[in-house]
């Protein structure tokens, strides 16, 4: 009798399980990415404000492209979120001497007890100074600030915060989240805003003169808070995929 040889297609054939390892190993991957690329926070919401206009009266960024400054604070878990200040618009030597923003009223007794830590910066410019009063620090032509964040001006411009440079901040206070700092500066009549956040923009060569300019969001503190998706909902959705994947190849099989 002759003995037929066995079909070495299906002698190498992966089987079923060998199929629905793959396909977890891919999800485990995917999470792992998800997770990686979730932002800057894995949860909760994100507060971003852009300066788009120069509210002083006297010279703007040259810059058409706005925002000129840009704030973003995210959720990372209850008390504590981040903090990045960019600024992806400003050109040449302009730089930012000081920025302000606001913090809930309510939650006035944290000033002087958020703690500012993990810094990243992105640039060689110096660590700014923070200071932190209720309703303490005025913008030129606008109301009054309750977090100030001073940086260095003149002498090396390397040093100064310009364009591309990058500013992060974990904050934590008890009872803070991105929302907290969505509230206007306290104004007293006369003055350009309130706005959420004010920023004194140094070596300006846009519209006016003078050479220096106060900038804000033009929204006027209308800021919409955006969900982050959570990633366990995208673990979920992952999972999904793979069952589907595992179902089709053991009916295959």
């Amino acid at each position: 009798m002759t003995r037929g040889r066995k079909d070495s297609g299906s002698r190498n054939r992966p089987s079923a399980a060998a199929h629905i390892r793959l396909g977890a190993a891919i999800a485990v991957a995917l999470t792992t990415l998800v997770g990686a690329k979730s932002g800057l926070a894995s949860s909760g919401s994100m507060l971003t404000v852009g300066s788009d206009i120069e509210f002083s009266n006297a010279q703007a960024p040259a810059s058409a492209t706005k925002p000129w400054i840009q704030m973003t604070i995210a959720d990372v878990s209850p008390g504590v979120v981040q903090f990045v200040l960019s600024a992806p618009h400003l050109t040449g030597s302009e730089n930012i001497s000081e920025f302000d923003f606001n913090v809930d009223p309510a939650l006035s007794a944290d000033l002087g007890h958020l703690t500012f830590s993990s810094l990243i910066k992105a640039g060689s410019f110096d660590t700014p100074t923070i200071s932190e009063g209720e309703n303490a620090f005025k913008a030129d032509g606008d109301g009054y600030y309750d977090l100030k964040l001073s940086f260095t001006t003149g002498g090396n411009t390397s040093k100064t915060f310009t364009n591309g440079d990058t500013l992060q901040y974990t904050i934590t206070g008890t009872g803070i989240s991105a929302s907290s700092f969505d509230f206007l500066s306290f104004t007293t009549g006369g003055d350009s805003g309130p706005f959420t956040t004010a920023a004194h923009i140094q070596n300006t060569t846009g519209a006016g003169d003078g050479g220096s300019g106060w900038v804000a969001d033009s929204t006027g503190g209308s800021i919409h808070l955006v969900d982050v998706p959570e990633p366990s909902s995208v673990v979920i959705a992952l999972l999904g995929v793979v069952g589907l994947f595992a179902l089709r190849v053991l009916r295959r099989e």
